[in-house]
């Protein structure tokens, strides 16, 4: 294996920025979730992705001492969550948002492990994808026990092996009045994933605009919210033309408080990686997605979510809460100035 002495490449550079600000924003959002949790399995899941966040963060920092790297900003726990305002969530909110995570966690981690090359930073993300994996594992047992999770649909298992025997197969007219062949297992596996999502962004945003003091922030998660339902609804309408259940939300109601709990840089923050997790979705959904008016849903709402995306970033930037990831020289501007 390489040496630890090797420098880091610009994918662990870029890998390494991420990971620091995603576990910094939640220890902040871990921190208010185990000041009101009084679910006793809850809290020892809270607890236990606290710690796993806590040795990420320490490592990270000793990396960056030891490589001679600024430590990046990220979040902070004075000044970006107040645990001591009151409730906007119940317990199992906590519980859905700990395995929606583990999900984003997984794929996060695994892209991060296929660009790692220094044995240190393989071993830290071989780390960070099996603690994913075993939390995921663990807040779908308790949801289970709990009978609060929503399962995808079911479907009659095959009866043999089929080929594709027509070019309509793939068509799925945009026509609505034209008759569609009916999803396949691929299909609506994506839509239930992406119901999924939007139901913990829908959640999110809600909870947000009422934190919101910054109009234009406050305008943002309402537009962002008023998304996540629009395609609530499409997802939905899909499976429920196709014979088969929508999923039901598993909204637990946001309390009607409107004291600000998290800074509005961090809620910036985490509608964003929900989004760009959204966005990527998508974009993989599209391409398993083998019907013409399917996958031209998904395309169509990637595009819608990619301009709430750069609006929220500008706002970020206007006020100086987007942080840049480590930049490769400006070549050309060295040359100009020599």
């Amino acid at each position: 294996m390489s040496d630890h002495s090797t420098k880091l490449t610009s994918g662990e550079l870029a890998t390494l920025w991420t990971t620091y600000q995603n576990d910094t924003s939640s220890l902040c959002m871990i921190e208010y979730f185990l000041a009101k949790c009084e679910d006793p399995k809850i809290k020892d899941l809270l607890l236990l992705t606290q710690q796993a966040s806590l040795d990420h963060v320490t490592f990270l920092k000793k990396l960056y001492e030891k490589e001679q790297i600024p430590q990046p900003a990220g979040f902070d726990l004075e000044k970006d969550v107040d645990p001591d305002t009151p409730r906007m969530y119940e317990d199992i909110f906590f519980l859905m948002f700990m395995r929606q995570m583990s999900k984003v966690g997984m794929i996060t981690y695994s892209g991060a492990l296929s660009l790692a090359v220094r044995e240190d930073i393989i071993n830290f993300y071989q780390g960070c994808l099996n603690f994913t994996s075993d939390l995921y594992q663990k807040t779908t047992e308790t949801t289970l026990d709990m009978g609060i999770l929503v399962r995808p649909p079911y479907m009659p298992y095959p009866k043999g092996i089929g080929f594709v025997e027509e070019k309509d197969y793939f068509s799925g007219s945009l026509n609505p009045f034209t008759e569609k062949r009916p999803l396949n297992a691929i299909e609506i596996s994506h839509l239930f994933m992406n119901t999924e999502t939007n139901l913990l962004g829908n959640m999110l945003t809600t909870s947000f605009a009422q934190m919101a003091e910054t109009p234009d922030v406050k305008d943002f998660m309402v537009r962002a919210q008023q998304i996540a339902q629009k395609h609530i609804k499409i997802f939905g309408k899909t499976l429920v033309d196709n014979d088969m259940q929508a999923p039901m939300s598993w909204d637990t109601n946001v309390q009607d408080s409107t004291t600000p709990v998290f800074s509005e840089k961090l809620m910036m923050f985490t509608v964003a990686l929900v989004m760009n997790a959204g966005i990527g979705n998508y974009g993989t959904s599209a391409s398993a997605s083998m019907r013409l008016d399917v996958s031209s849903n998904y395309l169509r709402m990637a595009v819608e979510a990619g301009r709430l995306g750069k609006s929220g970033a500008d706002i970020m930037v206007k006020h100086g809460w987007l942080e840049e990831p480590p930049q490769s020289p400006d070549r050309k501007k060295l040359v100009r100035e020599n």
